[in-house]
């Protein structure tokens, strides 16, 4: 459907399941973009945030276009994108009442990068009217493993993770893949690995909180414990977990018997957050620990995310645990230098048009912060409206180039992508001087070309 036939509501900055929507006059086309909660509160405004947060849309400004985000989960993100399916952005609006978006899904975000399949079935079908398939790492991210009500810390050598505590609790993959395996219920159980003892002496019983929707930090954190978990250290409750890379964590592989009792579900980021500061909270709540994007937990990680300026809870801060890199025994916190150095030296793709080449890899990296990875967008090459070809070349123009964009994505714990892909990102996708005739709306290949556009 093209963009011309869109007929959604008209939204400035961001619809997030259970954060509602804020209202505005157009300016220019509608863009209507999902998917990923792990970069919504960068992308625009988290309704109820304090003042004026700053995100890529308020810094973008809505000259060329009005943009729309519906925070979703990569899973329901990927759908949208490869079936143009905008019923799979749904949210709870500040009434109750269900919001589904209409029209078309011009791009959208995923933490977990598209399999081959899917992509060979869009080249075979949707590419012969939307243009070739573009997918491109966004930002390079760490994901953190929050805890609340958990032991008290003692370490003298472990980085800083939270504000005003000078250290953090640390975990190792024997620690991390016993408590999402179910294995090690209670901080009695778990190890400290600076001490080699135990973190408690009485019980202090583990909740696991987890994505319940296909998200993007399900895949980077299992891609991790795929590597690195074995039957020794996920033995326990009455199944053998396997872990495998998945958006689903509560999957039939890994758990065929189902999920631990001590284990609940939480949906989006948002959801995640709400769960654990509602055990922060609550006086005699069990000790709670959880994965989430850097942006969604504290200021110390993450000082200019809207997620943490909302109304309400701007005080509440979550803890977060360091992790030892196996490969070096090194202590790292969750910071976008971090998470950099785990992706290591990464070359940019050898065929440049292969939208599977242009996501890293870094299940059990031998530096840096062990669970990171990249955030990708997923965007078709050709738009039926030259309005929102433009606001789509500008917008990822400016993510990728400009600096103050860059420091909106630094002030969300996240880091840039690697120069030697900024470079080629740019040459391939927002110009043509690589020659490959990838960039977006190019003439040759859009419109009177072969492809009309969405």
């Amino acid at each position: 459907m093209k963009s011309s036939k869109r007929r959604i509501c008209q939204i400035l900055a961001l619809v997030v399941s259970g954060m509602g929507a804020s209202a505005a006059t157009t300016a220019g086309p509608l863009v209507q973009v999902g998917g990923s909660s792990l970069v919504a509160p960068m992308f625009a405004p988290v309704i109820g945030s304090i003042g004026l947060p700053y995100t890529e849309i308020g810094l973008f400004g809505t000259n060329e276009a009005t943009f729309t985000y519906w925070s979703v989960g990569s899973g329901a993100g990927q759908r949208a994108f490869l079936n143009n399916d905008p019923t799979q952005f749904r949210s709870v609006m500040p009434n109750g009442t269900i919001a589904t978006a209409t029209g078309t899904v011009d791009f959208v975000y995923s933490g977990a990068a598209l399999p081959p399949a899917p992509i060979t079935a869009y080249q075979n079908g949707r590419e012969q009217t939307d243009g070739p398939l573009i997918q491109i790492p966004y930002v390079v991210t760490p994901i953190t493993i929050p805890i609340v009500n958990g032991p008290t810390v003692t370490s003298a050598v472990t980085p800083q993770t939270t504000p005003n505590q000078v250290h953090s609790i640390a975990l190792n993959d024997d620690d991390l893949c016993g408590i999402f395996s179910g294995k090690l219920t209670d901080w009695n159980q778990v190890v400290n690995p600076e001490t080699g003892r135990a973190y408690a002496t009485t019980s202090n019983p583990i909740t696991v909180v987890y994505r319940q929707d296909d998200s993007g930090e399900t895949e980077l954190l299992t891609r991790h414990l795929a590597a690195v978990c074995t039957p020794r250290n996920t033995g326990g409750w009455p199944q053998q977990v396997t872990f495998i890379d998945s958006m689903t964590f509560a999957n039939t592989t890994a758990f065929p018997k189902g999920v631990p009792p001590n284990f609940v579900s939480a949906t989006g980021d948002s959801g995640v957050r709400k769960a654990l500061l509602q055990y922060q909270t609550t006086s005699s709540a069990p000790a709670a620990v959880a994965y989430l994007a850097p942006n969604w937990t504290n200021t110390l990680l993450a000082p200019s995310s809207s997620a943490l300026m909302s109304t309400g809870m701007p005080a509440l801060q979550l803890a977060v645990a360091s992790l030892v890199n196996a490969q070096n025994a090194m202590y790292y916190a969750p910071t976008a230098a971090n998470a950099t150095a785990a992706l290591g030296t990464v070359s940019t793709p050898a065929n440049p048009a292969d939208p599977t080449q242009w996501v890293p890899n870094a299940g059990s990296p031998t530096t840096g912060y062990p669970v990171s990875g990249t955030s990708q967008i997923i965007l078709s090459q050709c738009y039926a409206s030259s309005a929102v070809t433009t606001a789509v070349h500008d917008f990822l123009n400016a993510h990728y180039t400009n600096a103050s964009f860059a420091s909106i994505v630094h002030g969300n714990g996240f880091d840039t992508v690697p120069s030697n892909f900024q470079q080629a990102i740019v040459a391939n996708f927002l110009s043509n001087t690589s020659g490959n005739y990838l960039d977006i709306g190019n003439t040759d290949i859009c419109g009177a070309g072969a492809f009309p556009g969405r």
